[in-house]
């Protein structure tokens, strides 16, 4: 039987398990759990490294400055081994990135406007190295008052990385100094007022990048020039059915490794929409998938490319699909686990 490794990270309090280790069976589907960490207030974003040898976690604090953690893998039962940890400057930090040289690390800010770059040492532990801070505001009252920077993603030649502003409506572009350890800003791209940017993905071989709008529930297709980290909108499109009127957010976004399908999540529509991606980068809706929980904040797929796993917070589950190779459409396989409010899933490749 073979047998997939990934975290789970979860909002709890530090008294419980909030970080598990569990097992996908690449044959049914089926999940198991291994262990589980305490001691974190809701770690709610994991990364693994590519060598999986180390875990980074942000601990979402509220109002409060927030930390990101880093820990070792022991083996390959789940068990981890505290390294160090360092503040975030700001509260609420909802999502961390690796650089592709492992030796940088973002770390994203909700409340404060601000995020923060960090040095990875040789032993995996973070120092911070350098902290931004955004302005501005977009034109919902209720959920952009302020800037509120939602996710960091490096792009594929390691030089730059964007930031997703929800509060703003924006995507802002940074030039990394890896020499000196430092972010230097190169631009922004608006998204419609309103959007929401929220989490990003780039395709495999194209250049193209893949926002996903938390507010107003659509994908922005970007083309994506690398000189200079430029954006040039190539399309928008819908998350949800057109007869879908109830109160829904956005949350996560993927492309498979081979860059044939996209999928995002849909919370309060419940459900995973899928795409077709065509040889321009461009999508074609193909399926509305449902999340089999409430509120799927959080999604990964899986190494071998032949799962989804869907981490459902509200309903605290999580819900495995086998991925139709050929069509891209989820088929639900049967098998979920209840665990208390997960919101992220982290394989270890």
């Amino acid at each position: 039987m073979a047998q997939q490794l990934f975290f789970v990270g979860s909002y709890t309090s530090a008294e419980q398990e909030g970080i598990s280790a569990m097992l996908l069976d690449t044959e049914t589907g089926a999940i198991s759990r291994l262990s589980g960490l305490a001691g974190v207030l809701n770690p709610s974003f994991l990364r693994v490294n590519k060598a999986g040898t180390h875990l980074y976690v942000v601990s979402e604090t509220g109002a409060e400055p927030g930390s990101v953690l880093s820990y070792a893998l022991t083996g390959d039962t789940g068990g981890l081994t505290s390294i160090n940890d360092a503040s975030t400057l700001g509260g609420s930090p909802c999502h961390v990135e690796l650089h592709p040289s492992e030796r940088l690390l973002v770390a994203t800010n909700y409340t404060g406007g601000n995020f923060c770059l960090y040095a990875i040492g040789e032993d995996g532990s973070v120092e911070l190295a350098d902290h931004i801070v955004h302005s501005g505001r977009g034109p919902r009252d209720d959920r952009q008052e302020a800037p509120h920077p939602h996710s960091a993603t490096v792009d594929p030649a390691g030089r730059y990385v964007l930031v997703a502003d929800l509060g703003t409506d924006e995507v802002v572009s940074y030039r990394i100094d890896q020499e000196a350890k430092k972010l230097v800003k190169q631009g922004a791209t608006a998204a419609a007022p309103g959007a929401g940017p929220r989490h990003m993905a780039f395709h495999p071989q194209q250049p193209i990048l893949y926002v996903i709008n938390e507010l107003d529930c659509t994908v922005a297709v970007y083309s994506y020039e690398a000189e200079q980290s430029q954006l040039t909108l190539k399309q928008v499109i819908s998350t949800l059915t057109e007869s879908f009127t109830d109160a829904t957010t956005c949350a996560d976004i993927h492309v498979t490794a081979d860059g044939r399908f996209l999928y995002a999540s849909n919370r309060g529509h419940d459900s995973i929409a899928v795409y077709r991606v065509d040889a321009g980068g461009t999508l074609e809706l193909v399926q509305f998938a449902p999340s089999g929980g409430q509120t799927p904040r959080n999604f990964a797929i899986s190494p071998d490319g032949e799962y989804l796993v869907a981490a459902n917070q509200e309903s605290s589950n999580i819900v495995t699909y086998r991925i139709d190779q050929a069509t891209g459409e989820l088929q639900p396989t049967g098998y979920s686990i209840e665990t208390n409010k997960p919101v992220c899933i982290a394989f270890v490749k």
